[in-house]
């Protein structure tokens, strides 16, 4: 009797393994996977390789996403920086960083230390990379020139991150805090303009632009301009962000761009207490990626749910033709694969109990 139990519950497994959600797109977004580079590179004829500065910097720069490069302008008259550079003119030598997507941030001078910080310790930077671990996200919105506009989104930014507050007691997993909200007023913008770079603004925009970043400084979708502020987007970014991780969303949303970000030791070991394990763990990267491997849809259903589903981003987003139009909609996959796994595990219930009493009979 006890085999035949065994045996019901061997069958059951694959089952009770669909019911489990192992992981969350904002717990995705704290990992390595996809990691974006910022190259910070020294073009200089007469810079040193092996000076202690550079290896000190090196050491600094393991626990973030930046790198250190010295290039010789004549030597390395080849490479793609220094070609970059002299179309955009660049005088040597020079100090540049470098994004993912090949734009190019010159300072002014050379020193290492202080660029280091101006890249990573900025007061938005600082806030943000102390709060990532706890919070759900963070929505950066920056206000543009019109003074009405900016009270708008204003009031939308903290209406939808209240929203969002509101229902994270029914997502997957638990998130210590709400969404946070930052603005980044006209005489912010000089301060903050390298982490703004890194968003893509190069300058005070004529309206609000809003962008929603998660895990590791990740960005989910692209910036919202006012209108799709106002129309509710960054909910609708939010939502995919508290969904499960098998939900077929994109993987160009789910590992999105990141921010230059110091992410040191301390908050590593943080972040692993919160969540219960080490997202930088072999196991857990190869975990997900062998989910991230599954084939993902850019094009399903309109509405977000905290489940494994497939989401639509171009229904969400754009064809609001459709919207007028009523679908019936097929039972979801996971809500059958639910019916199945509790009708299961009542049978088995009942053949327990049926064992149970046979065994005290005799």
């Amino acid at each position: 009797m006890k085999a035949f139990g065994l045996a019901i519950l061997f069958l059951l497994i694959p089952f009770i393994h669909v019911e489990a959600c192992r992981f969350t797109v904002r717990e995705i977004g704290f990992s390595i996977l996809s990691q974006d580079i910022y190259t910070l590179a020294v073009i200089d004829e007469n810079a040193d390789a092996n000076n202690n500065t550079w290896r000190t910097f090196h050491e600094k720069t393991r626990d973030c996403n930046l790198r250190l490069e010295i290039l010789n302008p004549v030597s390395d008259s080849e490479h793609p920086i220094v070609i970059n550079a002299k179309q955009k003119e660049l005088k040597f030598p020079v100090t540049v960083l470098v994004a993912p997507d090949s734009r190019l941030f010159s300072f002014e001078g050379n020193d290492i230390s202080k660029i280091y910080s101006e890249i990573l310790d900025s007061p938005l930077n600082i806030q943000m990379r102390m709060a990532f671990p706890d919070v759900f996200a963070a929505v950066i919105w920056i206000e543009g020139k019109d003074i009405e506009m900016n009270r708008k989104a204003g009031q939308q930014v903290r209406k939808d991150c209240d929203a969002i507050e509101n229902v994270m007691p029914g997502m997957p997993k638990v998130v210590k805090q709400g969404p946070v909200e930052i603005a980044v007023s006209k005489n912010d913008f000089q301060n903050e303009k390298l982490l703004l770079w890194s968003l893509g603004i190069d300058e005070i925009p004529n309206e609000p632009v809003a962008f929603v970043l998660y895990g590791r400084g990740r960005i989910i979708g692209e910036a919202l301009n006012y209108q799709q502020i106002i129309e509710g987007g960054l909910y609708k970014y939010m939502s995919m962000i508290g969904a499960d991780c098998e939900c077929g969303l994109d993987k160009k949303w789910m590992l999105g761009n990141q921010i230059p970000l110091l992410w040191n030791k301390e908050s590593r070991q943080y972040l692993a207490k919160l969540l219960g394990f080490d997202v930088d763990n072999p196991m857990i990267l190869a975990e997900m990626s062998r989910i991230l491997a599954k084939e993902t849809l850019a094009d399903a259903t309109g509405s977000v749910a905290f489940a494994p589903e497939t989401i639509d981003l171009d229904e969400v987003f754009g064809n609001a033709s459709n919207s007028g139009k009523v679908q019936e909609t097929p039972l979801p996959k996971n809500k059958s694969n639910k019916i199945l796994f509790y009708t299961l595990m009542s049978l088995l219930f009942g053949l327990l109990i049926i064992a149970a009493i046979i065994y005290f009979r005799k």
